[in-house]
Formats: C-alpha cells, sequence, structure tokens
C-alpha cells in the first residue's frame, strides 16, 4: 500500500532562499557552551572565557505575512538569528524538550524546525546545559494539513488533518526531540483511511487519536482511538466505546487523558497498559451551543482547564467534576491565549481586549475539608497590557502569549505597536517593552525548562 512521505529535506530553492536572505547573520562555525553540572560546582568562578548559558530562555517569533522567523535572547533582548522558512507560519509550537520550534505552514503541508540552540543532556547521574547558536534544521514533516500539535515532557504528536477536496487522509506523527536532532525518519506515524480536523495524544509507546466515520457530513471526529507503537507505524489496539460527538480539544496530565465533546468530557484513564473511557457530562453552567472545544493540561496539575467559549471550567477527571471558573473577564472579552505558568503554580489568561488575568492554582493542595472548599483556580490580578484602541488591530492579527518555562515571566506580541512585552505575573506588572522593527504574527518560548514541583495528593 502506498505510504505518503512524511518527512523530506529541504529544497534545493528554499536553501538557495535561505542562504542569500541570511548570509550576513553569522558564519557556519557552531560553538557550543556547555555549563558544568550542579553537583559538580565547587563554588569557583573558574574564570571561564565563555558567555554563560541563558536561564531566561529565549524566543522565536514570526513576522506578519512574511516567511521569516527571528530567534532573540531573553536575557538581553538581542536578535540572535533570522530564518527563512518556506512559506508564511500558521502557528508556532514548542518541542517536547522546548529545544526547538515547529513552525507550521498549514496551508503548504509542512512543518518546519528552528533550533533554539538551549538543551539539556542526561549524562545518567546529572542533567547538562549547552546553549549554542539558533540553526534552521533539516528536518522537516510534509502531510496534509498540520493542525494540533500536542506536547508531553518527552514526546510531540502532530495531527494532520488531511484535506477532503483531494481525498487526502489524516495522519499523525509522534516524534521526540533526539529525532529531530538526529534528522530521523524512524518515528511512528499513524495513518488514517480518510481526513478530518482530529486531535492525538501522545502517551509513551502509545498514541490516542480520534476517529471519524467517512460518511460523516461533518470533519470533526466522534470517537478514540488506542494505537501501539511498532518501530514506525501503529497498530490498533482498540477503539472505545464511549463516544465524542463533535470531538475537538484534548490535553492530559498524570492520570489522564481527556477529550472535549458536545456532551461534555470523554476521559481516559491509564493504569500501566489499561485504559478504560468514562464522560463527564457537561452541568447546568451550559446552556445553548456551549460546550468544551478546549482543554489544557499539566503533568503534575490535578485539574484540567476547559474552555466554553469564553467560559472557563476547572475539571478534575478522577473526580468527575466540572467546575466554572470566575475568572472576572471584562464585557466582551474573548480568550486568546492561556496556559499553566510559574511551574504550575498559576494560571493566565489573554484576551482580545489587551489584559492578562492572573489565576492562583490551589488544585495541587487536594487533601482536607478546608482544601476541598477552596476554589482549584482563585483570580489574583489583571494587567492592562495597553491602552490603545483596540479596534486598530491590523486585520489578521490579535494579542499573541508565550510563557516561560523556566520563571515566572510571560510574553505578550501586541501588533497593534509592534511591541514585545514581558510580564512578570508573581508581581503582577509589565516589566519590560521591546520595540519590534516589524509586526509580530506567531511566538513561542524556548529553553531549558525548570521542572515543576511534583506535589503529594
Amino acid at each position: 500500500m502506498f505510504q505518503p512521505m512524511l518527512q523530506n529535506k529541504l529544497s534545493l530553492v528554499a536553501l538557495l532562499v535561505a542562504s542569500s536572505l541570511l548570509s550576513a547573520c553569522g558564519d557556519s562555525t557552531t560553538n557550543i557552551v556547555e555549563k558544568e553540572p550542579i553537583a559538580g560546582d565547587d563554588g569557583d568562578d573558574h574564570d571561564h572565557d565563555h558567555d554563560e548559558i541563558s536561564s531566561v530562555g529565549r524566543l522565536v517569533i514570526s513576522a506578519k505575512d512574511s516567511n521569516l522567523v527571528s530567534v532573540y535572547e531573553l536575557e538581553d533582548g538581542s536578535l540572535l538569528d533570522s530564518f527563512a522558512v518556506a512559506d508564511t507560519p500558521s502557528a508556532l509550537a514548542a518541542s517536547a524538550g522546548k529545544r526547538y520550534a515547529l513552525v507550521v505552514q498549514r496551508t503548504t503541508d509542512r512543518v518546519e524546525f528552528v533550533d533554539g540552540g538551549l538543551f539539556q543532556e542526561d549524562h545518567v547521574d546529572h542533567l547538562h546545559d549547552y546553549q549554542q547558536a539558533p540553526a534552521l534544521s533539516s528536518f522537516v514533516l510534509s502531510e496534509s494539513r498540520p493542525t494540533h500539535i500536542t506536547s508531553t515532557d518527552s514526546q510531540t504528536a502532530v495531527f494532520f488533518d488531511g484535506d477532503g477536496n483531494s481525498s487526502t487522509p489524516a495522519a499523525v506523527a509522534v516524534i521526540t526531540d533526539a529525532d529531530i536532532s538526529t534528522d530521523s525518519n524512524g518515528y511512528p506515524v499513524l495513518h488514517y483511511t480518510t481526513h478530518m480536523h482530529g486531535a492525538a495524544q501522545a502517551r509513551g509507546e502509545y498514541v490516542l487519536s480520534t476517529i471519524r466515520d467517512a460518511n460523516s457530513a461533518t470533519t470533526l471526529p466522534d470517537k478514540v482511538g488506542l494505537y501501539h507503537a511498532h518501530d514506525d507505524h501503529f497498530h490498533e489496539e482498540m477503539v472505545f466505546t464511549e463516544t465524542c460527538p463533535g470531538l475537538h480539544g484534548s490535553a492530559q496530565n498524570e492520570h489522564v487523558i481527556a477529550f472535549g465533546c458536545t456532551d461534555g468530557v470523554l476521559v481516559i484513564a491509564q493504569q500501566g497498559e489499561t485504559f478504560t473511557a468514562s464522560k463527564i457530562a457537561n452541568t447546568d453552567d451550559f446552556s445553548g451551543t456551549m460546550r468544551i472545544g478546549t482543554l489544557v493540561g499539566a503533568m503534575h496539575a490535578e485539574h484540567l482547564v476547559g474552555f466554553a467559549g469564553s467560559s472557563m471550567f476547572a475539571i478534575h477527571a478522577e473526580d468527575g467534576e466540572m467546575d466554572l471558573v470566575d475568572w472576572q473577564g471584562g464585557e466582551g472579552a474573548g480568550i486568546i491565549g492561556y496556559g499553566f505558568a510559574d511551574k504550575g503554580e498559576k494560571f493566565v489568561l489573554l484576551d482580545n481586549q489587551g489584559y492578562l488575568t492572573i489565576l492562583n492554582y490551589h488544585g495541587h493542595e487536594h487533601d482536607g475539608a478546608a482544601a476541598a472548599e477552596e476554589p482549584a483556580f482563585e483570580f489574583a490580578a489583571k494587567v492592562q497590557l495597553t491602552s490603545a484602541d483596540v479596534s486598530t488591530m491590523p486585520s489578521g492579527s490579535r494579542f499573541e502569549l508565550a510563557i516561560s518555562a523556566s520563571d515566572d515571566k510571560v510574553y505578550v506580541a501586541n501588533p497593534i505597536d509592534s511591541t514585545l512585552l514581558t510580564v512578570d505575573i508573581a508581581d503582577a506588572e509589565v516589566v519590560a517593552t521591546k520595540q519590534l522593527n516589524f509586526v509580530p504574527h506567531k511566538l513561542v518560548w524556548l529553553g531549558i525548562a525548570e521542572a515543576a514541583a511534583a506535589h503529594d495528593h
């Protein structure tokens, strides 16, 4: 059976374009700065003649209506390099290890990768940090309509929707940072027989991915299957009997994988190699056409977060609970950016009115009667990001959010005045503003993540 080639190299044309545009950005020499492990630090300065490794991280930012992506050093705000990809990026996402930026080009069926240059290696008895110049990787994914990207701490799942007009089926690629760095083609790929606007969650040697009836009138799936990796492909293990009509949105934490449905949230619990499905039904807080269409999770967070339009819900999947969260959104505010922050201690919401809402997350403290009475997410602060009239936002643009995985900072791109804002979410204030010489479109944080603390439950 014909299997479409998922990975290819950069075309000669793309390489020539990149070379001509970037020839002034540096030579081909790679300088790697190696940081001594903490366990071996004797307190001496050693008078090193190389730069210290950035603990703050780097940002990758794309320019509006352009194929250029730029990498900035957050330590001093300097531009490290810019790269020309094949087409205008539709999205940016971080790889599992946060070393690479996935540069998604949906309409031209392509995902390219920018190496941010900050990474960590496991040396058995310690973790070793490295720093090098950013680079455009030769690793490329090319399958029809890359759309939803989800990552754990070790794996990234890329869901390709396929194309009904050309009868191109959907596919899922599950990759690691090691696959990208070694330009591997041995990663597992799940090939479908029909197209769909689907979602997938990687779970070690398994992937949970959506299923759509080829005769369905909608592109949305309504079932979830469990697949087991075998070298470069997956075998179907089972299809869960619990259905999920109008499935859209997925997330996971340490214990469960969840998918958004029109009638609630499909929850799949894992115990070793055993997976069981159940449904949390929509509560009385849902009305009309409200449904969970977006889900957010973090490995060490007890709760998942679900969004139904501008309504936020705290979902405790193991207890089968779904509670409305009062995030104190202003009139007409729509949520356009979100995520756990400050190593899982907070949750942030970016809205289309130019405000960043900061919530304290108490879900780790799930023991005792007092904890049961305390809401999982509690309003902490709201930060105004701009005084400009938001109606002057350029067409096709919006505020964009990137969350640091190493400290308590988040970053917001403002296309109205082409600025990049640094927000300290501990102090709830904008602490830096950088003027960009282009209109920003998408952005993502890369760097060496500080692990979230594992809480006792």
